[in-house]
């Protein structure tokens, strides 16, 4: 029998440890700074710079590997809450967040802060919401808190198929943005990309779980954090003198403004426009940056705003976190980590779109056609932007610049003029921030296919538990890699369409399961179903009913669900009989800050039965 929670203690080393891995990183990068003042080409950089950290990576993970039960699955609950904060908060921004919310931004300016808000609202009302009660239960997933809540394996199943397409559209959306990075940085093709991808956090997966997992998602939160801040606070100094992006880039409003009017942007309103959110393919930014509601209404920008908070915080890929620090008391201050580190994402995110905003307009209202800046000619040559004299007027204006909105990061330092390093450096901290979200999301969906779907079936357990969690790890990372192949997907717009579906299944069911006694396992189906149902819909036939713009239509479909679904989780458990006494003491004592995990105490008398059996027996014998 296992020792109580409380006596399991991290590694007291774990600091030291990741300041060397930071400090090799910075150390990688320095030395490449130096070799491309000598003369190495762009292709060996940009190979250097990748393959080195992913060595890192693996590294780590086969170092961190385990076949012990709770360590696969919750890493031991012995995580400390920074460790847990940096890979809550790399999980909640992920490569989408990284590169196409940052485009998002570059197109609609004030609009996209919708997006942001959201995020952040999301993860405030996880921490208070349901975080602590989750911690409490232990569970290893979330369809498992909600078997183990109403004591009703068809619950659980039912959870787990309706997690699905959440877990797998976020999966398939992380593995895109990373491919697309590889593909465009390493000698290789997109399909090939993706497969190499899908096999590196399958392997990640496979070797530790979620051992592994956090502690190679530390590394690349890491990763990712200083190669960001090292770009954009160097473009900070250059542009304001002030090391501080986050607070200084409001100082050339003006300036850019200037720029955008001589590059011909003028203000318009939502009606203008068909699609509330940008595309993934080149279009030009029309939009003025502080225009307040030019691709969004009001009632556009609040609906966004609402979705995704909601479906930010019963996002199954966080919420199965909460169980892994040696305490409730911890497992808060790491909610709280990772809501500050997501704050300052989603603060800087708009510096970053500033600062491309500005450096582009700027270079291209100024020059003629004739002389154009110097890299515009690369990004073109790279297929990051295109640009033309198309009225002939001998300049390019803001309708002739194309840029991709997943472009805009990896455009942003040659535009402003910064080494090449410095570029590959970027893609380097956006494919470090993708692997961590896909290897979690991977996660996520492959240990409720097992643990929620295979085993609940099997009641014979032919299968070892960690040989089914493997089992369906591979094939979960297959399949996505297969479906990259062979369909055509938006990152950004399948983002939001998971957290559509997390928000109106999982947010109402968890709200009333842990805050309103009448609440039952009948209710909890009837909520699931209803919100599950109308998102389903939504995602077959589009259109939110007819109520919405595209790009917004399944954000307004997510609020309908989460509101038919309330009335019937309600209604349902008003009209059947009230819970039973097991369902109502499990949810008091989760309730209860104090003491060991639910499910730990569980398996500790479990396996106390089990070891008192053979003695029993043989006293009877005798």
């Amino acid at each position: 029998m296992k020792a109580p929670s409380r006596l399991r203690t991290p590694n007291p080393h774990l600091g030291a440890y990741y300041a060397i891995v930071t400090s090799t990183f910075v150390s990688l990068v320095i030395v490449l700074a130096m070799f491309e003042q000598l003369g190495w080409g762009q292709a060996l950089l940009a190979q250097t710079m990748m393959i080195v950290p992913l060595g890192l990576y693996l590294l780590i993970a086969a170092s961190t590997r385990t076949h012990d039960v709770e360590d696969f699955f919750v890493s031991g609950r012995r995580v400390p809450p920074v460790y847990n904060g940096f890979v809550l908060a790399a999980v909640a921004v992920g490569g989408v967040g990284f590169v196409a919310y940052t485009g998002t931004i570059f197109f609609l300016g004030f609009d996209a802060l919708a997006i942001g808000l959201g995020w952040v609202l999301g993860l405030l009302a996880a921490s208070i919401l349901f975080v602590p009660y989750l911690r409490k239960a232990g569970s290893y997933t979330l369809p498992g808190f909600l078997g183990h809540r109403f004591r009703s394996p068809s619950l659980r199943v039912a959870a787990s198929a309706m997690q699905l397409p959440p877990a797998a559209l976020l999966l398939v959306a992380e593995i895109k943005i990373a491919a697309l990075i590889a593909a465009f940085f390493l000698p290789v093709s997109f399909s090939i990309a993706a497969i190499l991808i899908a096999a590196l956090i399958a392997a990640f997966a496979i070797l530790g779980g979620m051992r592994s997992l956090t502690w190679t998602g530390s590394a690349q939160f890491l990763v990712g954090a200083v190669g960001l801040a090292a770009v954009v606070t160097t473009i900070s100094v250059l542009l304001t003198n002030v090391p501080a992006p986050q607070l200084t880039y409001g100082e050339m409003f003006g300036a850019l403004q200037n720029a955008e009017i001589a590059a011909g942007i003028a203000p318009f309103g939502p009606a203008e426009i068909p699609n509330a959110l940008p595309g993934a393919a080149p279009l030009p930014a029309l939009k003025p940056f502080l225009q307040a509601f030019g691709f969004l209404s009001p009632f556009d920008f609040l609906v966004l705003v609402l979705s995704l908070a909601f479906g930010m915080a019963a996002l199954p890929s966080l919420l199965v976190r909460s169980g892994l620090t040696p305490s409730l008391a911890e497992q808060r201050r790491a909610s709280a980590w990772g809501l500050l580190f997501v704050a300052l994402f989603v603060m800087t995110a708009p510096a970053m779109a500033a600062f491309a905003k500005l450096v582009m307009f700027r270079d291209i209202a100024l020059a003629p056609t004739s002389s154009l800046p110097a890299w515009l000619g690369e990004l073109s040559q790279n297929h990051l932007l295109q640009a033309g004299d198309a009225n002939g007027d001998g300049a390019i204006g803001a309708g002739e610049l194309f840029i991709g909105r997943d472009a805009v990061v990896f455009a942003l330092p040659s535009a402003a003029r910064l080494p090449f390093v410095l570029t590959v450096l970027m893609a380097t901290s956006a494919l470090a921030i993708a692997l961590a979200a896909s290897a979690a999301h991977l996660f996520t969906l492959a240990a409720s296919l097992a643990e929620d779907l295979y085993r609940v079936y099997d009641q014979r357990h032919t299968l070892p538990q960690l040989v089914a969690a493997w089992a369906a790890i591979a094939a979960s990372a297959l399949a996505a890699a297969v479906f990259l192949i062979i369909a055509d997907l938006d990152p950004l717009a399948a983002a939001l369409l998971a957290l559509a579906f997390a928000g109106a299944t999982f947010f109402p069911t968890l709200l009333l399961a842990i805050w309103w006694r009448r609440f039952t396992k009948w209710g909890a189906m009837a909520a699931m179903s209803t919100g599950f149902a109308v998102m389903l819909i939504e995602a077959i036939f589009g259109g939110a009913f007819g109520l919405g713009r595209p790009g917004i239509s399944a954000p307004l479909a997510s609020l309908i669900g989460i509101v038919l679904a309330l009335a019937a989780g309600i209604g349902v458990s008003f009209y059947l009989r009230p819970p039973s006494k097991i369902e109502d003491d499990y949810r008091e004592e989760m309730r209860d800050p104090n003491g060991e995990t639910i499910y730990d105490r569980a398996q500790w008398r479990a396996a106390a039965a089990a070891a008192a059996a053979p003695a029993s027996e043989a006293a009877t014998d005798q």
